[in-house]
């Protein structure tokens, strides 16, 4: 049986390719990790890291320690879980994959509500760059729940539940497009538009909307954060154009609204929520993903309802279906 305190060592210097930087993150000598990394090379007979001039790199069998090591760490956190579990509570880490422009909407609002009612569980939140980074995560066992737009078909993911989100106009409340009805996406030339760089498929949606326009498109302000496009909007002159739930935050500050454009020139994103295929989800991700499938069949239920009604002060959470483009990329940031 292999030791947690090697494998943690070895883990430590694959992740900082140096024993001097892995001594200091783990806080012992770096006498100490080089000597549990040769007795370990010794036991197992094999060479665990390349030792180049300057860094540690993994050797094939270093490569097949750590993943084993990952795949322990894994299963003891299930192990955790299910005891929990058995014995009335609710212990463990809840992985959930997602997009940055969804940190703040009110799907992910609900692991709030969840920590409050469950002190003992641990909510872990990454927002990636694309969806087949989300993807990937999930497939692989390293996220339990992934929400991300415009998936491609794959066999080691489940879709959850989808909800499709209609892109529309954002500014801040006296911008003078608030003023506008019905708002024409020609409008929106005669102000400085934010909007993401071409790597993005926020950019492809704006572009191809504005094609499909058969208008101009001249962006004042390029970025990959959909952050700093709602900063732009919010400062007041410039706006931007985003989805609902990706402002749910600043639009119950008073700081932003949404706003549909009478053309429907934009298309719709499908916001999805993902779990692994192969391995049941244990009980507490199982439930949080379950309130979060709720609330997106609740809100797709509403929206399917109310074609016409905004939810809340300007915004929408779903409209006409579009064709779908640039479908391998982060849909909305």
């Amino acid at each position: 049986m292999l030791s947690p305190k090697m494998l943690r060592f070895v883990e430590e210097v694959a992740k900082v390719g140096s024993i001097r930087k892995a001594a200091a993150r783990l806080n012992i000598s770096s006498s100490a990790v080089n000597r549990h990394i040769l007795a370990l090379e010794l036991r197992l007979d094999a060479a665990l890291f390349e030792r180049l001039p300057k860094r540690m790199r993994l050797t094939a069998s270093g490569e097949v320690l750590v993943a084993h090591a990952q795949t322990m760490e894994k299963e003891h956190q299930r192990m955790l879980s299910r005891i929990a579990a058995l014995k009335g509570m609710q212990r463990g880490v809840i992985r959930i994959a997602t997009m940055g422009g969804l940190v703040n909407s009110p799907l992910l609002l609900l692991a709030n509500q969840y920590i409050e009612r469950r002190q003992q569980v641990l909510v872990r939140i990454e927002a990636l760059a694309t969806t087949e980074a989300i993807m990937s995560r999930v497939a692989g066992g390293e996220s339990d729940i992934g929400l991300a737009y415009n998936l491609l078909p794959n066999p080691s993911v489940r879709v959850l539940e989808s909800l499709d989100v209609e892109v529309g106009a954002v500014t801040a409340p006296g911008h003078p497009l608030a003023q506008l009805a019905p708002l024409r996406l020609a409008h929106c030339l005669e102000y400085p538009i934010a909007t993401g760089l071409p790597t993005t498929v926020i950019r492809d949606l704006v572009e191809y909307a504005f094609a499909s326009a058969d208008l101009p498109f001249q962006p004042s302000v390029e970025t990959d954060s959909i952050e700093v496009m709602k900063q732009f909007a919010a400062a007041g002159r410039c706006m931007t154009f985003l989805n609902p739930l990706d402002i749910t935050a600043e639009i119950a500050k008073g700081e932003l609204i949404w706003l549909r454009l009478q053309e429907r020139h934009f298309p719709t994103p499908s916001l999805k929520l993902l779990v692994r295929t192969k391995s049941p989800l244990e009980a507490a991700a199982g439930r949080i993903a379950e309130d979060i499938r709720t609330r997106m069949a609740e809100l797709k239920a509403g929206a399917a309802a109310n074609p016409d009604n905004l939810d809340g002060p300007g915004r929408r959470l779903e409209g006409a279906k579009s064709p779908n483009v640039a479908q391998t990329r982060n849909a909305s940031g």
